[in-house]
């Protein structure tokens, strides 16, 4: 082998030698990580606060009954349940109302215009937080679905950490081929910056929600600046988090199994808008960040890929190629690795056994999400539901993307 050939060797086989040490580091996580589940301890306080569920909702008539459906048939005793119809064209808001008739610990409010530098979502759940009577205020998205348990189990959590604040990673309803091998690899990409102990550690300034599912009290929201202070970012859930650790209040992060469960996007061009959306702001919409998150599946997953396809080719040249031989082996061991990775990375985001052998397509397709996040960092401009954002806030402009 020439002198090139062997530093290729060298630098490829660092490159090997680092998943390994990811698996290991995967497991760790894995077996540290906060897990509830329907037999989780439900609330054992003497006195249980009410709780006030903000359901914002935009075009969700899909998703509203059953989302509603599972709020309401809490075990939890003290809940009252808010749905935010924002800017609405379909039946979110009339199927909302008929549960409310039925109910009446759950009522609607109509949001008909989005003011200047706010963001829909925040917006809407600016708008809904005063009329909240609970001392807990419980975010969540419309496209999830909960146990009966679910609101007993992570306040209990909450008790048990004195945290004034408790988020929940909920399942994955992975019901595509696209949403099976991209959806787990997108969301160990930003997990990877938010780890868990850190979290959970008052002396890191690390902090992380997942507005899927936000359960906080009253007051450290608004001593945080509620969603006002937070008006402008598209994963306000993150930013919430940030601020309240701040207040040295201690928050918690979960992982679940059978408590709560959701469906992010369904189709491959919801996945990457919805994820360049996400990595863009939770990276605090630097390019720096951004362009280092980018070269991590490049130079540890592409790399193996383009050394299979080269090793091949030089092989179907000369069998003898010794240096060949060895990038083979090097990248057969690479692929092995990489999928006992992602296999762990499945079963952390669904128990369904997820098309892991894909994953060199799935990352792909992250890589795709990075730099299109890249991409808005120099624009400014992102499209979320209905609504283009640019640097100066929001423009009223009909888009495709959701």
């Amino acid at each position: 082998m020439t002198t090139t050939e062997k530093a290729l060797i060298w630098i490829y086989g660092v490159i090997v030698a680092i998943w390994p040490i990811r698996l290991i580091v995967l497991r760790f996580i894995a077996a540290r990580i906060d897990w509830v589940s329907p037999s989780s301890p439900e609330y054992a306080g003497a006195d249980p606060p009410l709780v006030t569920a903000i359901l914002p909702a935009k075009d969700e008539e899909e998703n509203i009954l059953a989302c509603l459906e599972s709020l309401l048939g809490q075990s939890y005793p003290r809940l009252e349940v808010i749905v935010a119809d924002d800017r609405g064209v379909d039946r979110t808001a009339a199927i909302a109302r008929g549960v409310a008739e039925r109910d009446p610990r759950a009522r609607v409010l109509s949001i008909t215009e989005l003011p200047p530098g706010w963001t829909g979502k925040t917006h809407a759940l600016h708008r809904a937080a005063p009329l909240a009577g609970g001392s807990w205020l419980w975010f969540i998205d419309a496209d999830t679905r909960h146990h009966p348990r679910s609101l007993s189990v992570m306040m209990e959590l909450a008790r048990v950490h004195e945290a004034s604040l408790v988020s929940l990673l909920p399942e994955q309803r992975l019901e595509t081929f696209w949403e099976r091998i991209v959806q787990p690899i997108a969301g160990v990409t930003l997990m990877q910056s938010f780890p868990t102990g850190r979290i959970h550690d008052p002396r890191s300034a690390c902090a992380f929600a997942n507005g899927q599912f936000i359960l906080i009290e009253r007051s450290a929201y608004e001593s945080a600046g509620g969603h006002q202070a937070v008006r402008d970012r598209f994963v306000e859930d993150i930013a919430l988090a940030t601020r309240v650790k701040r207040l040295d209040r201690p928050i918690r992060l979960a992982f679940c199994r059978g408590l709560v469960d959701c469906r992010m996007y369904s189709t491959l061009g919801q996945l990457v808008r919805g994820w360049s959306r996400i990595l863009y702001d939770a990276l605090d919409r630097d390019g720096w960040r951004l362009f280092l998150k980018l070269l991590d599946p490049i130079i540890f997953c592409q790399s193996g890929h383009v050394a299979l396809a080269a090793s091949l080719a030089l092989l179907a040249w000369n069998p003898s190629n010794d240096f060949a031989r060895i990038l083979l082996l090097l990248a057969t061991i690479h692929h092995i690795l990489m999928y006992f990775v992602f296999r762990q990375v499945h079963a952390i985001s669904s128990p369904r056994k997820g098309p892991a052998a894909w994953f060199p397509l799935g990352n792909l397709i992250v890589v795709v999400i990075l730099a299109r996040a890249l991409a808005s960092t120099f624009t400014g401009r992102v499209a979320w539901r209905g609504d283009l954002y640019g640097p100066q806030g929001a423009s009223l402009e009909e888009n495709q993307g959701s």
